[in-house]
């Protein structure tokens, strides 16, 4: 980080960050101080180092100037444009954007004509629709669903749910209720079988569309309560005294898994390695996970940017202590954290990986050889400790080269 410039919006407060490689990072902190995901606002091309002073635009308040050695950048501080719908204008929990409710479009707040709008709260929320399965005190279950939005509208707007299923409307005519920010549905049955249900928000021109699986509570037990109970509490139903039941109350512990882990002492798996911990951008194939406790992995989590963005890879080779699987690539230079997945989706073990910047040339020692080849030539560059073997364009050979302890590799070539 060579620079950083903090701003408010609205209650937020919002932070970017240069970088010596040439990277606009933006994340914002909410009232309790939570942060939401770390963007990439702007790269310069190639690895250029943004000066001590990021400036705020006075005139509009929404454009920056970055300071390069040679050049001054004037960059956005969001484009939200490039957001399609509602979910994907709120989902990005960037303060600066707003959902235009009559012109349909992810805009700057007075930019919306009508200043009728839709945003996110001004807590960090991971998803703008939850839900969860409730048994009310006259014993019927219900779906609710919560959205988590704020709405600035001068006009009330019918706020309507519809919750269906692939063969029919799934709460009936008098077991559907909405008033904003919550949907509820009665279901007149329990699903014996998980259920594909499909609910549809609407708030004036506003639509949203969930996918959800419903499934019985009392059918998640049977299982060992290891991998229970993170079911039981994804599924929205509550887990208490050892079993999954349905919710008596919409408030949930979300470490009660946790503490019950704890208080059996059961084996998680653990971490204790990886090989290599250190990668170029362009990532790693093969690489070795040890640790204890691993029969049960069926993925490696690659997490990124305060948790945010994960990606998973697929393990093989999986000997209970160790297994292999792919580091995949990234855009930017840092230090994610990798955890392995059980078949519940829960993850556990934390190892540290950190992201370099890939190989690049500068130069080559001696510049010709003899037209028999084999002349031995030295390569000049930076992050060549990463480089596995070299291609000759001419012959399309790929070379593989010796290791040594030198940021300079010399290897044998034809």
């Amino acid at each position: 980080m060579t620079s950083v410039l903090a701003m408010r919006q609205g209650d937020w407060m919002v932070f970017f960050f240069g970088t010596a490689d040439g990277f606009l990072i933006k994340f914002a902190v909410d009232l309790n101080y939570k942060p939401t995901c770390p963007k990439v606002v702007y790269r310069a091309t190639g690895e250029h180092r943004v000066f001590l002073k990021i400036i705020l635009d006075q005139a509009d308040q929404k454009h920056v100037y970055l300071q390069f050695k040679n050049k001054i950048s004037r960059v956005p501080v969001s484009n939200c444009s490039i957001h399609r719908d509602v979910n994907e204008c709120l989902s990005a929990q960037d303060p600066h954007c707003v959902w235009c409710v009559s012109e349909g479009s992810c805009t700057f707040e007075n930019h919306c004509r009508d200043s009728e709008w839709l945003s996110i709260p001004n807590d960090t929320q991971k998803k703008i629709v939850s839900h969860q399965l409730v048994r009310d005190s006259s014993g019927n279950i219900k779906l609710v669903i919560q959205t988590h939005l704020e709405k600035h509208l001068k006009v009330p707007s019918n706020f309507t749910c519809e919750f269906s299923t692939n063969s029919s409307q799934l709460c009936g005519q008098n077991g559907l209720s909405a008033q904003f920010p919550q949907c509820t549905c009665i279901l007149p049955t329990l699903p014996n079988n998980d259920l594909d249900v499909t609910i549809k928000i609407s708030l004036g021109n506003s639509k949203l569309t969930e996918q959800r699986k419903i499934t019985n509570c009392s059918s998640i037990n049977g299982q060992p309560h290891f991998f229970s109970c993170r079911q039981c509490m994804k599924a929205g139903c509550q887990w208490r005294d050892n079993s999954c039941s349905w919710s008596s109350k919409l408030a949930q512990d979300e470490h009660v898994c946790m503490k019950m882990e704890a208080v059996m002492n059961i084996s998680v798996p653990d971490i204790t390695s990886i090989t290599p911990h250190v990668v170029s951008l362009y990532g790693k194939n093969h690489a070795v996970l040890s640790g204890h406790h691993l029969s049960n992995v069926i993925g490696v989590r690659i997490q990124t940017d305060f948790n945010c963005h994960s990606q998973e890879s697929p393990v093989w080779n999986n000997t209970d202590v160790s297994l292999t699987f792919h580091l995949p690539p990234t855009e930017t230079r840092n230090v994610v954290e990798v955890c392995v997945v059980l078949p519940d989706g829960s993850c556990h073990g934390s190892a540290a990986v950190t992201y370099q910047s890939s190989p690049v040339c500068t130069d080559i020692l001696p510049q010709s050889s003899w037209r028999s080849g084999k002349r031995k030539v030295r390569l000049i560059g930076t992050s060549l400790d990463f480089v596995e073997g070299l291609i000759q364009s001419h012959v399309q050979q790929q070379v593989f080269l010796p290791r040594n302890s030198s940021f300079q590799v010399a290897p044998q070539t034809n």
